[in-house]
């Protein structure tokens, strides 16, 4: 499973920021599962071959999943939960303080939707990002 920014329907998907081994994971994967911010048209992909990391010819399924990397982040999308981080510490010092915790925020929720809902409109503001695009690439023709 690989979480991206955003991908086509089939799996062609862009990827920027820390990529770390997402890629040569995926690639020496046998099957391949993407969660991804956003899921847009193939010209959005296209339009940008370079940031393409993961093709879909290796790709066994598509979900969007918005959030689903929280309490990490998702660069352009949401920011690092460092509060979370350090609460983490603390929960994660027992079984008991580990399983409270699965049993509220993994398997006490429908869904990773009513994931980021719980977590309130607060923490959700905490994480925002603010708009830096970058600067556009001319590619020619080729």
């Amino acid at each position: 499973i690989v979480h991206v920014q955003r991908t086509d329907a089939e799996g062609n998907a862009h990827i920027w920021g820390i990529i770390g081994e997402q890629k040569e994971a995926a690639f020496a994967s046998r099957r391949v599962i993407l969660t991804a911010e956003e899921i847009v048209d193939e010209a959005v992909i296209r339009s940008d071959p370079n940031r393409t990391l993961i093709p879909g010819f290796i790709v066994d399924a598509v979900c969007l999943v918005p959030y689903a990397s929280h309490p990490s982040y998702t660069q352009g999308y949401y920011d690092r939960d460092n509060a979370f981080y350090l609460e983490w510490d603390e929960i994660s010092k027992s079984r008991e303080g580990v399983q409270a915790y699965l049993d509220e925020w993994v398997y006490g929720v429908e869904d990773r939707a009513a994931y980021w809902k719980k977590l309130g409109p607060e923490t959700q503001a905490r994480l925002s990002v603010s708009n830096r695009p970058s600067e556009v690439v001319n590619y020619g023709n080729y």
